[in-house]
C-alpha cells in the first residue's frame, strides 16, 4: 500500500491537497513545503488564488516549473472568498480522497500517507478525522491543541460551538464533499462549521483519531474570516440566515430535541453579543428574539437573555450583565466553550 502511495502519478494522483490563498506568500511556501516533505508522494497540490499581489503567483508557478504535482489556478469568476476558491478546487481536483490545507497551517510528514491508507482499508467511511496541533510561529511553540475526545454528540458539539474538528482535520472521499454539495458560497463566515454539520447531519460515515498529523498557527488578523464575523455587520447580519440554516439542517437530518434547541439558542446569544459588541442593541434585541420567533425557546428564557442584553449594552446595569451573564449560561444550559471559540476565532 506504500509502495502504491509512493507511485507518483501526474495523471491520476492518490490525493488532492486544496488550498485557497490571498495575500500570504511567505507561509503559503512553508504550507507547500509541509506537502512537499510527506512521505507519501502521490499527491497533487491545488493552490487556488483568490487574486493575490503579493507574488504569490509567480512563486507557486516557479515550484510548480520544478514539481508538477503543485498547480497554480487563478478563483474563476466574481464571487472571492475561499469557500469559493475551495469549491472550485474540487472541481479540478482529481484525487479520490480530499484535504484541504489552509494556506498558514502545515502537515506532518507522514500525514497524507497515514490518511490515505486508513481510508483504502475502510472503503465504508466518508471521512476520517485527525488531531490538530497550534503553533504560532514555529511547531512546538504553543502547548495547546484540540480536544481529542473519540466518542460523544458531535453534532451537539458543533451547534454548541465545541468544534470538534477544523477544516485540515478530515480527509474526505471526493464523491462524499460532491454529494454534499461542497461548501455553501452564499455563507461569508462558518463554512467549515456548515459543511461538518451537514456531514454528520446527513450520517455520513466517518472515524475519528487521536493521531496529532497537522498544524494550525495561531494569530490574530483583523482581516481573518473569525474576527470579521463578530465585528462587522455584514457579517452579522448573515448569521441570523446562517443560524435558521443549522436549524433546518438538524429539523430535515436526525430531527430536534432539547438539547440542540438550547444549542441554537446559544448561538443567538452569542451573535446577539456580539451585536452589543459594535454597538447595535436593537439589532441585538432582534437576533435574540428569534429564539422566541422559531420556537427555540420558552418565553422566559427570552426575556430573561433580553433583560441581560439591555443591561450589556451600558449604564450601570453593565457590570452586573458581564458577572451574571456567564452563569445565566451555565444555568440555561448553552454550555458554549469560550475557549475553544477563541481557538476558532485565532485559526
Amino acid at each position: 500500500m506504500t509502495e502504491d502511495l509512493n507511485k507518483q502519478s501526474v495523471s491520476f494522483p492518490a490525493v488532492s491537497i486544496i488550498t485557497p490563498t490571498w495575500n500570504r506568500k511567505g507561509l503559503l511556501a512553508e504550507a507547500i513545503e509541509s506537502v512537499r516533505c510527506q512521505t507519501a508522494t502521490n499527491w497533487e497540490h491545488l493552490i487556488i488564488d483568490d487574486g493575490s499581489s503579493d507574488g504569490s503567483r509567480e512563486m507557486v508557478e516557479a515550484l510548480s516549473a520544478a514539481d508538477s504535482r503543485i498547480i497554480w489556478l487563478p478563483r474563476d469568476g466574481e464571487k472571492d472568498g475561499a469557500n469559493v476558491c475551495r469549491n472550485q478546487g474540487l472541481r479540478k481536483s482529481r484525487g479520490d480522497y480530499i484535504v484541504f490545507l489552509d494556506s498558514d497551517d502545515l502537515l506532518e510528514p507522514g500525514c497524507l500517507e497515514r490518511r490515505v491508507g486508513l481510508m483504502r482499508r475502510n472503503l465504508d467511511l466518508d471521512f476520517a478525522v485527525f488531531q490538530t496541533g497550534f503553533f504560532v510561529e514555529k511547531i512546538g511553540d504553543r502547548h495547546q491543541q484540540e480536544p481529542g475526545e473519540i466518542f460523544g454528540d458531535d453534532l451537539l458539539r458543533i451547534l454548541c460551538f465545541e468544534l470538534p474538528w477544523i477544516i485540515t482535520a478530515p480527509i474526505w472521499r471526493r464523491e462524499t464533499l460532491k454529494s454534499l454539495g461542497g461548501f455553501d458560497e452564499n455563507l461569508p463566515s462558518w463554512q467549515d462549521i456548515d459543511l461538518h454539520l451537514r456531514a454528520v447531519a446527513e450520517d455520513k460515515k466517518y472515524l475519528k483519531f487521536s493521531v496529532l498529523d497537522h498544524h494550525v498557527r495561531w494569530h490574530l488578523e483583523e482581516t481573518r474570516i473569525g474576527i470579521q464575523q463578530r465585528t462587522s455587520a455584514d457579517h452579522l447580519m448573515a448569521a441570523d440566515k446562517i443560524l435558521a440554516k443549522f436549524e433546518d439542517v438538524v429539523r430535515n437530518g436526525p430531527g430536534m430535541d432539547w438539547c440542540r434547541q438550547r444549542a441554537l439558542c446559544g448561538l443567538y446569544f452569542l451573535v446577539a453579543e456580539c451585536w452589543i459588541g459594535v454597538g447595535r442593541l436593537e439589532d441585538s434585541l432582534r437576533c435574540w428574539r428569534q429564539v422566541k420567533t422559531r420556537r427555540l425557546g420558552p418565553s422566559c428564557l427570552h426575556h430573561q437573555g433580553h433583560l441581560l442584553l439591555r443591561g450589556l449594552s451600558g449604564g450601570v446595569s453593565r457590570k452586573a450583565a458581564e458577572r451574571l451573564i456567564p452563569k445565566w449560561k451555565g444555568w440555561m444550559r448553552f454550555r458554549g466553550n469560550p475557549e475553544l471559540v477563541a481557538q476558532h476565532v485565532a485559526s
